[in-house]
């Protein structure tokens, strides 16, 4: 038997090493001080892990060989897909081409094989969690795979190559797309842009149209990026010289382009500049009790049992929201509930941070020409496009996992009851509480070393060596110069060139996604009675409501006949 008045403390010790923060993974480097860290270091992020910030740290320092030694050391992630994804883009910094090429080969054939089985491993993610399932990138994040090898591959001056990798995207955009033809809106805009210059300096005029023309759709059907200023030239120009006469006269009275004779002995520098990083993942999580007269409704599959769960963990959250913390997540409240027989349900998932490092703007500069350059491809819209798309799939499964883990504690502490009585019971329920709460995480993973944004310029010049420079406006109106250095162009060709930047904006999530803003709205408006605008997972519909009924009821159908049959 166990004493009634010993149950606060041992309450109390499980909460305890629920709320223990694991250590860092070993082999990373001794953190500076806080006081020590410029402004929008990620070191001093609160939301990334340990390896990741260091990561960022040192390719912003200029040391991509210590993030090479990083990731190929024993810390870092434990996924082998995130870790090749992260070593080719700090390779491709590097200017070790061919290395980051065979990172992002692996890495797209081991995606491919991941995604055909992930319907097989969908049953771990509802009954542990999402990060106990094999990472798949998101289409906004393998969009990015062709983008880096055609990079690498125009970076070794193996055009074929890349043109290679060009026919691989346009084959994944259109397999992304719905029956109607609606663009995926994942980034394919950048992506078909540089495809067409593959296939242009390829020589395989027919492919380049194709892709420019995609292009063009994508830029006009998707939000968060604008077309650069070049690409009707080029669409008019593979037009042309495929003999496709209504597509290139339709290019010209749309972009206002016709033909000029070509000056003699120039060649064009097309320079993408790549802004600071994409938006992240971050676990929120929140704790919502369920009292002994809550159980057999819960248990039972009824629907308005369920519906009053999700309306007290919208209350949860809303205080959130309103007051940095709710008051059931205070360890003192939670012993408190706890103790009085309460099953202290953990409800986790991710939500996207930016803290992007990005400059508000940027020009090329090379010699007295100064040429602007929009945003050609906005990756953090794009990965919060596709995530606002499946949160409602998401949701369902935590709502799923948090009652099936709460059915097998209700199975396990019956149990220990019948056969060890009451206090058995008891803490039997409690243990199985803990442990089932331990294994409640969101699912932080993510290609998170991409950059923010990218930007498009192309300047014309005379055959030769330039050199190229990169003006970055700071929001206080100074002005900081990168040099890309010396770029040979060559006679009727194209050189791509790229250089990351950065610089002391941290973003804004909302201004980024129509549904965030919509809600930030929302929340302004009537802060009461709505859920946090960018924290908050989305609210549950009937049928989220409904198929968390079902699922209970047939999980509780279980324990229940394998407790009947224990003697």
């Amino acid at each position: 038997m166990i004493p009634l008045r010993t149950r606060p403390v041992l309450a109390a010790a499980a909460l305890a090493a629920a709320l223990g923060a694991c250590a860092p993974g070993a082999g990373l480097p001794r953190m500076p001080a806080p006081e020590t860290l410029p402004e929008g270091s990620p070191l001093a992020s609160q939301t990334l892990s340990p390896w990741d910030a260091w990561l960022r740290h040192y390719v912003m320092a200029g040391a991509p060989d210590s993030a090479v030694a990083l990731l190929q050391g024993r810390a870092g992630p434990r996924d082998e897909l995130v870790r090749r994804l992260q070593l080719a883009v700090v390779l491709h910094e590097a200017g070790r081409y061919r290395e980051s090429n065979a990172a992002l080969d692996w890495a797209e054939a081991e995606a491919e094989r991941r995604y055909t089985r992930s319907v097989s491993q969908a049953a771990g993610a509802v009954l542990v969690n999402d990060a106990s399932i094999a990472y798949v990138p998101p289409p906004a994040e393998r969009a990015m795979v062709p983008y880096y090898r055609m990079l690498n591959d125009l970076a070794l001056g193996e055009a074929e190559s890349a043109a290679v990798e060009g026919r691989r995207a346009g084959a994944y955009f259109t397999q992304l797309q719905d029956g109607d033809g609606r663009q995926p809106c994942v980034g394919e805009g950048l992506v078909e842009y540089l495809a067409g210059i593959s296939f242009s300096r390829a020589g395989a005029q027919g492919d380049a149209l194709v892709s420019l023309r995609r292009a063009e759709a994508a830029f006009d059907g998707c939000p968060g990026a604008t077309a650069p200023a070049d690409l009707g030239a080029r669409l008019y120009a593979a037009a042309r010289r495929t003999g496709v006469a209504d597509v290139a006269d339709s290019a010209a009275r749309r972009y206002g382009v016709a033909d000029a004779p070509a000056d003699s002995g120039t060649g064009e520098v097309v320079v993408l500049v790549q802004h600071g990083w994409v938006a992240h993942r971050s676990n929120a999580d929140i704790h919502v009790p369920i009292f002994p007269d809550q159980a057999n409704g819960i248990s039972n599959g009824d629907p308005a049992a369920l519906a009053d769960l999700l309306l007290h963990a919208a209350a949860n959250l809303t205080e959130q929201a309103q007051w940095g913390d709710a008051w059931e997540e205070h360890p003192v409240q939670q012993v408190s509930d706890a103790i009085d027989g309460a099953y202290i349900m953990k409800l986790a998932w991710p939500v996207y941070r930016l803290e992007s490092c990005s400059a508000p703007g940027v020009r090329v500069v090379v010699g007295a020409d100064t040429v602007a350059a929009p945003v050609a491809g906005d990756l953090s819209s794009a990965v919060l496009d596709r995530w606002e798309r499946t949160r409602s799939a998401a949701l369902a499964r935590m709502m799923v996992r948090g009652t099936a883990k709460y059915l097998a504690t209700r199975a396990i502490e019956r149990k220990a009851e019948k056969e060890g009585g009451e206090d058995m019971g008891w803490l039997a329920g409690r243990l199985a509480n803990f442990a089932g709460n331990r294994l409640e995480r969101a699912d932080t993973r993510s290609w998170s070393l991409l950059p923010d944004r990218v930007s498009v310029a192309r300047v014309s010049l005379p055959a030769g060596e330039h050199n190229v420079r990169i003006q970055v406006m700071g929001a206080d109106g100074e002005t900081q110069w990168v040099d890309v250095g010396p770029v040979t162009v060559r006679e009727g060709e194209t050189s791509v060139v790229t250089r990351r930047v950065w610089g002391a904006e941290m973003g804004d999530l909302a201004a980024r996604s129509p549904e965030m803003r919509q809600l930030r709205a929302r929340r302004e408006a009537a802060p009461a009675d709505t859920l946090p605008a960018i924290d908050g997972p989305p609210v549950a519909d009937a049928s989220t409501v409904a198929a968390a009924s079902e699922s209970t009821a047939s999980m509780e159908a279980g324990p229940k006949a394998k407790s009947s049959a224990t003697p």
